[in-house]
């Protein structure tokens, strides 16, 4: 039996990149996992089918995360094909190559106010069992702007803040969210770092690990490894906890 055996995942984004690579590592780990990807929707289906293929399990599930109705409808398959889900990660994200006024919106519409609706459905379908959300965010550094990208580095600091703020606001629910930088992670050793001891869920001052690949982190995240930490935002410096 692997550490996460029995959980249920629902990715956004996870056609491709990161969130492909994270999808199939929980996967591997024993998550059944949705895949949901509005803008390739050919590619989910093939995220999925490989997981399939490995002997996990995935399904891929149609919906925009902007949508509030259809964020609802992504939750309600997942718990019908396999059960209510214990981890959320939201990486749906586009970005204009272009600042212009529909692309910048488009683009606010479903990092910034996708991830707040997936959130916010996540935590109804954890209501009194705890759960993880986990945010992909932008990458770049937390406390800089990028030059002549506004939008990045606006949405950036968007998701940021909204998971320190749901952080706070959701771990008396047993519910934790954390936030990851996909350029901050590229080594395994993750898993590796040295466990603590799990005596408390609010963790005072700035925590580090060392740096892991996205999939190890998003997989430890998940696990009951660092189930002590309730709530946290992972950036280029680590985990940051309270």
């Amino acid at each position: 039996m692997t550490r996460l055996t029995g959980k249920t995942a629902v990715v956004t984004g996870a056609a491709n990149g990161p969130a492909a690579r994270i999808a199939a590592r929980l996967a591997a780990e024993g998550t059944a996992v949705i895949i949901n990807d509005t803008a390739d929707r050919q590619g989910a289906a093939r995220i999925a089918a490989t997981i399939v293929q490995r002997g996990g399990r995935a399904v891929a599930v149609e919906g925009d995360v902007s949508r509030a109705q259809d964020v609802k409808n992504i939750f309600r398959a997942a718990k019908e094909i396999f059960g209510r889900p214990d981890i959320v990660v939201n990486n749906a994200a586009i970005f204009p190559v272009e600042s212009q006024d529909a692309d910048t919106g488009r683009a606010f519409a479903v990092n910034v106010f996708g991830t707040f609706l997936m959130c916010q459905e996540a935590a109804r379908q954890f209501a009194g069992r705890g759960g993880l959300i986990i945010n992909m965010t932008a990458p770049g550094t937390p406390d800089t702007a990028a030059p002549d990208d506004e939008t990045r580095s606006t949405i950036k600091g968007a998701i940021d803040m909204l998971t320190l703020g749901l952080a706070r606001d959701f771990a008396e629910r047993g519910i934790r969210v954390v936030s990851v930088d996909p350029a901050s992670f590229d080594a395994e050793d993750l898993y590796q770092a040295a466990p603590r001891e799990k005596t408390a869920c609010r963790i005072p001052a700035l925590k580090s690990l060392r740096r892991g690949r996205l999939p190890g982190a998003g997989t430890l995240a998940a696990s009951d490894d660092i189930a002590f930490i309730r709530n946290d935002l992972v950036a280029s410096a680590g985990w940051r906890g309270w």
